[in-house]
Formats: structure tokens, sequence, C-alpha cells
């Protein structure tokens, strides 16, 4: 190799990392390429390598030939103006008329790209290879489509984008700039009204489809790749027409001003999510990243303020999309910061819209009649524990949303407007308004009536009904393969786990195959190693009436147990509206019924449960109702049968037990000091038979060679708890007793008159006299 050539060659590749023109980094290439060319022409060759080099040659011009087919966009010179040069207005091939596109259906499930979306989460579903795809004649369309040289006249603008590792079909950047009081922020968005043109075939597809798809392996997109990920893609260094939204903020990020015009962007970086959400000092364009995550962070607090459910965060640390559904996988906290930057230019055009009266595709949310008011709502989300329970909930509570040109508001964003505008590559909706937004702009008339923009939202909500009930016959038919191959090897169900066992009872119960669990069920029922939701399975959704009364004989064992079952129901049950407790009298012996309101009726049982303590009677009111309710001997509540009047209570002269009717063992674990050695679990047992008190629950553990114990026991409506630890299961059960044994003497002072009614009390002088 020459050394100058090598040197020069060294020096051009160096200028090349660190060029962040676009246009001269283009130049540095060819000019590498050409060099690189240059020294190994002059290496020895042999035969084996001039055949190698003949076929890259031809390999080369294949591809070349190829692109010659392509009519792409040209990028803009190195002049100053920045217009491109050579430019050519759109044309199709006159010469070669194009039929009807014929548009295949597709039997996949979108997946939201942006965090604010709303729609099914990502699929582990794969693309069919004879699906999706486009006719050669829309191909053809595509790629013989090119942009007007009128369209680099716009005003061009600054921007990044910020997307997945994988996304090729870039819609949207962003730009933002201080001012003295706030900021200027700027969505640009991919102009795809200008190559798909209403009415064309390419428009036709776009409708027929209505959004592009994401699987686990790639994706369908909704306009053909040629177009949705490259003419119209905003990828970095490229020239795009684009339209821009841009809205100035207050200091505390109120918009005072919106403005939307045409324009032209090249992207000056494309940024990930890893990437955008924690950038270097060195990373290029830092300083705007930075601002853009303060803004956005502000943004989210004002909706949070203003009472916004939709794109929040739940406090098991879950994001919820626009409508309220919940987000499955990681977010990174530039997700937030597109996705405030999103909702805000979607709420500037809406705003725009409806301020002229302008029909349009809005994007209404409402919540059901039975919803609570939005405070109640928001904390109650806040304290449910699982992801299942919050999804339940939020299903029960709100409709779906839908496109209509009638503005409603959007009520789980809390917005009186709201449009889908920021993604009309893959998303026919926004397409629509592009093409409202764009002839307002320029004072033409309305490329659709009202009419039309109704017959379209319904056509959009139809087609994604179609491809949400074809995904889940496709994942349906999936599980059953493997649950199936689960059923007919039943020595191997021992091993499945409690969530994978509860799947498979789920499905058994649909396809009316319990009878093949029947072993393993009531096994695992006489080991306590059935979940809740197994339970609710059983009473509620199968028609096993020998497991139905072995779960009642369960639960009345474990009666917390069955106020979850009831809890479990109304999440689950469609048609269970709300539940609650109706109480004879507030004062013990509490008499409760358990009422659940059913299609609008009221059921209740006709006896009501009775106990010296609240808590427990409604627990085991519960138990009663679900009783009642396998035996269908529910009522209405005024078919209830009241309890007999409370007679006169005897003075306690009359009715105090004398001292000596307290038994000794209540004197020892009341009165007397406690030593190491007593059996205080003997001990707790005995004041709750005297008391009539449910018997404390324990729950062991273990970690190392340390057994860890929990003592629970409800008091006067209160939960004491207890732990022990020790090396051996006995002592640490004996600690955790005696934990929960020390917090009743201390309540016994103040409630020693209502359990002990005349026997004198005597406070002990110390509650534990010897260390254990």
């Amino acid at each position: 190799m020459p050394t100058a050539t090598s040197e020069k060659l060294n020096q051009l590749r160096a200028q090349l990392q660190e060029c962040t023109n676009p246009i001269a980094a283009k130049l540095l290439k060819s000019t590498i390429a050409k060099l690189e060319a240059q020294i190994s022409s002059g290496q020895p060759k042999t035969t084996a390598s001039k055949i190698a080099q003949r076929k890259a040659a031809l390999r080369h011009s294949q591809k070349q030939a190829k692109q010659k087919e392509r009519s792409t966009l040209k990028p803009p010179s190195s002049k100053s103006e920045g217009v491109p040069q050579h430019k050519k207005p759109i044309t199709l091939d006159q010469e070669k008329p194009i039929e009807q596109a014929k548009v295949t259906a597709v039997v996949q499930v979108e997946k939201s790209k942006p965090l604010i979306q709303d729609g099914p989460q990502a699929t582990t579903e794969t693309t069919p290879k004879n699906k999706n795809r486009f006719s050669p004649d829309v191909i053809k369309i595509a790629k013989r489509l090119v942009l007007a040289d009128e369209l680099w006249e716009r005003p061009q603008v600054q921007g990044i984008t910020i997307d997945g590792p994988t996304s090729r079909d870039l819609d949207d950047a962003i730009w933002i700039e201080a001012t003295e009081s706030g900021v200027v922020l700027s969505v640009h968005i991919a102009d795809v009204s200008e190559l798909v043109e209403m009415g064309s075939i390419l428009d036709k597809v776009a409708l027929s489809r209505t959004v592009t798809r994401y699987f686990s392996n790639g994706n369908a997109p909704m306009l053909p790749r040629p177009l949705s990920e490259n003419k119209l893609s905003l990828l970095e260094g490229e020239a795009r027409p684009t339209v821009t939204v841009q809205v100035t903020l207050n200091p505390n990020a109120q918009m005072v001003d919106v403005k939307i015009f045409e324009s032209w962007l090249v992207s000056h970086k494309r940024f990930t999510y890893a990437e955008a959400s924690q950038p270097k000092s060195s990373t290029p364009f830092h300083n705007t990243l930075e601002m853009a995550h303060q803004w956005a962070s502000h943004l989210y607090r004002n909706r949070l303020t203003s009472g916004s459910i939709g794109a929040t965060q739940t406090a098991q640390g879950q994001w919820l999309t626009e409508e309220g559904s919940l987000i499955q996988g990681k977010l990174h906290p530039s997700h937030i910061l597109i996705q405030e930057f999103m909702i805000l230019a979607n709420l500037a055009v809406a705003q725009w819209l409806a301020d002229q009266d302008i029909p349009a595709l809005y994007r209404n949310h409402t919540a059901r009649a039975i919803a609570p008011d939005r405070e109640t709502m928001y904390q109650t989300l806040l304290m449910l524990g699982s992801n299942a329970a919050i999804r339940q909930r939020l299903h029960s509570w709100m409709n779906r949303a839908v496109y209509s040109p009638v503005l409603i508001g959007h009520f789980a964003l809390n917005l009186p407007a709201y449009c889908h505008f920021t993604s009309p590559i893959r998303r026919v909706a926004d397409l629509i308004n592009h093409r409202i937004v764009k002839a307002c702009l320029k004072h033409q008339g309305l490329p659709y009536k009202q009419s039309e923009l109704a017959e379209l939202g319904q056509h959009i909500a139809q087609v994604k009904d179609e491809h949400k009930e074809q995904a889940s016959e496709f994942f349906k038919a999936a599980h059953q393969k493997v649950y199936q191959e689960q059923l007919q090897t039943p020595e191997d169900l021992a091993n499945l786990s409690g969530k994978e066992f509860t799947r498979l009872l789920k499905y058994a119960v649909e396809s009316q195959g319990v009878d093949e669990l029947r072993s393993e069920l009531l096994t695992r029922l006489g080991a306590e190693q059935l979940a809740v939701q197994d339970l609710y399975l059983l009473l509620f959704q199968s028609k096993e009436l020998e497991l139905q009364q072995q779960v009642i004989q369960y639960l009345s064992g474990h009666i917390y147990d069955a106020a979850s079952v009831i809890t479990i129901a109304s999440n689950q049950e469609r048609n269970w509206e709300a539940f609650n407790y109706l109480e004879a009298e507030n004062s013990p012996p509490f008499h409760i019924w358990l009422e659940v309101i059913i299609s609008g009726d009221s059921l209740t049982t006709i006896h009501p449960a009775t106990h010296s303590r609240k808590q427990p009677a409604r627990h085991h009111a519960c138990l009663i109702w679900l009783e009642d309710y396998l035996q269908k001997n529910l009522v209405n509540p005024e078919a209830s049968v009241q309890p007999p009047l409370p007679e006169a209570k005897l003075s306690s002269k009359d009715s105090a037990p004398s001292a000596a009717s307290l038994s000794k063992a209540m004197q020892t674990a009341l009165m007397k000091p406690l030593s190491g050695g007593q059996n205080f679990v003997g001990m707790l047992v005995d004041i709750c038979q005297t008391l009539r008190w449910e018997n404390p629950e324990y729950e062991m553990g273990s970690s190392d060679d340390w057994f860890i114990c929990k003592c629970e026991l409800d008091v006067l409506g209160e939960r004491l708890e207890g732990s022990g630890v020790a090396k051996k299961k006995k002592l640490s059960k004996s600690l955790a007793a005696k934990e929960v044994l020390e917090q009743v003497r201390e309540l016994a002072p103040q409630h020693w008159e209502e359990w002990f009614p005349g026997v004198a009390f005597s406070q002990p002088k110390n509650l534990t006299n010897q260390e254990d």
C-alpha cells in the first residue's frame, strides 16, 4: 500500500468520525470508498480474487439498477439556502394504468408504539409470511413517487428524533428553545398527505389497514415501506416535508400561543429512548435534551394536578396509556418526554380546530355511569394492590375511546378537546386530521363532510375490533395447546407453580375439563395451596358442585378468604355493580348481611351473620352469602329476617362474674407477669376462646437456618401483629405469639370492664420479667 495514500485514507476516516454535517459525511464516504478501491486494485490479484471481484461488481451493478428504479428524495445542497437541487414533481407512470389495489386481511394485534397510544400491548406473535404484504402495483406506486420542488420553499425547522432502536417509521421530531418568559416547544410531524393523496390507491390501502401493527419479528405497516420507512420517515440527515405544531409555554408550562404551519426538516440526530434518557455532557444536543426532560416533567405534574388518570403511573410503578390501559414492559424517562410532547401537540391541534368549529376526527373518551368521581377513582387506583385488579377496575369504569367529528372531550386525560395528529405514517386517523388542518391553513374547502368523518370513525373502530378478535383467537389456540398437553400429563401437575396452575384451572373451567384436575385440586386444597383466585374460579365459573362444597368447607376454616373471594368476584364478574354490608345495629353483638347488586338487583341472605366483633361478622356474612348463592337461596333485602331485639341488660351486680369466676388461665395470661418458657401460643388461644374471638393466624417462613413466624389477631377492629425469629420453628411461633399477647395485655386495662364485667383488674407489675 502506498504510504501517502494510506495516510490520506486514515485522515479521511478520522474526519468522518468527527463529521456532523450529513452532506459532508456523504462526500467523505465517497472519497474513502474511491481510495480503498485504488489501493485494492494496486494489490497482486489471484484468479480467485478476480472472480470474487467480478461477482461483487455484478452485485453492485444490480443494486444500482434497482436504485435507479426508485425516485428517492434529493437532500439539500451544501449551499446556505439549504434548497435541494435536481428536484422533480410527484409523478406516476401514466403509460401503465394501475388496477385497484387488493388489500389482504391481517390476523394480528397492533402494538402501541409510543406510550400514549390506546391499544393492545406488544405481542410475541409472529408475522405471517404471506399476509400483510402489499400488492406489486401498490409497491410500484410508492417507489415512483417523489416530492415537488415547492416543498423546499417552506421554512426549514430544527429537530431530533427519539424512537426505539429498531424503529424505521419515524413520524415525529421535537425541538425546544428557551425564551425570556418560558419556552417554545415544537413537534414536527411527517407530512404524509403530500404523497398519499385523498382517494388514491395508497389512501385506500391506508384506510383498509387503519394502523401499523408491530410484532416480535417485525411489523405490518399501514403504508408501503418505501414510504413509511424511507421517503416519509424523518431519518437523520435526510430532507423531509413536515407539519410543525409550535407551542409557546409560560413559566408554569401553560399554553399561551399555538402556531401550526407547513415546514421541512433535516433531522440533526436520531436518538434511541435509552440514549435520550440520561444524556451525558458529551452527548450531542445535551442541553436540548436536558431542557426537554425538565419541561416534560413540568407538563406531567400539571396533568396530575388537573386530575388526569390516563398516561400516568400507578402506585405499583406501572404506566397507563392515555385511555387508562396498563402498559407492559420497561419505560425509559425519554418515553415520558415523548409522551408529554405528543399529548401537548395533540391537545394544541384539537383546541385549534375546536376554536374554529372545524369538524375533525376528535378522540373522545368517557366514563361509565357506575364510575365514581375522579378523586375517588384516583385514590382507589392508588390502593389497589395488583395489576389484575387495576386492569379490571379501569375496565369497569371507563368506556372505550372513539373517533368522532362531534367533540365530547377526553375523560382519562381530563381534557375538553383531544385528537390524534402526531403519527400519520402509522395511523390513518392522524392522516385524516392532517388533511383537514392543511386545508384550513391554505383556506381551502374542508376535504371531509361531517357524515363522512363519522363513518370513518366507525370504520376504524370496526377494523380494530376485528384485529382484536382474530388476535384473541390466535393466542387462545396457542395457549390451549399448552394446557391440553398439561392436562394429558397429570403426573406433572404437582410441579406447576401457583400462577401456572391458576392459568390451567381457568382454561379447564372454560373448556369444561375441571374433572381432570379434581385430584390435584383436592390435594392443593388440603395442603392450603390454592390461591384465592382458584377458589373464585371454582365457586363462580365451574359447575362442579362437589368441589364447590369442598371450597365452602375450606372457607369456613379460612374466613378471611371468603371476603377476598367476594372482592375478586366484584372485579371480574361483569354484571356485578357493587357490594356492601347491611347492619342491624352498630353495637355488639353485630348482625350483618352482605348485599351484592347484580344486574340492577340487590341480593342478600335471609339470615345475618352474628359475632361479637364487626369485622369477623362481615367475613362470616361473606361466607353465608356464598353458600346461599350456590344453593340459589339469595333474596331481596326486604325479605331478610331481622334478628330479635336484644333483651334488657341485667345490672352489673346481677350479671357480673366474681373474681373467682375468672379462670386461672385468664389470670395468668392477662394479670400475672410473663416469664420465659411459658406457653404463649396456648395462652393466646385461651384468651380468644374465652372472649369468643377468632383464633390468631400464623404464617411461617424461613431464611437460611432461621425460621420466621408472623402472628396476626383481630382485636376490636384492630389488626395486632407480632413476629418471631429463631432457629427452631416452635420457638419462633412462641415469640410471635408473645408479641401479640403483650399488645393484648396493653389493651386490657381500658377494655377490662367490657371483657370481664364486675371482675376487678390488677395491673401486673411488669409485662415480662425474664428475658427469653
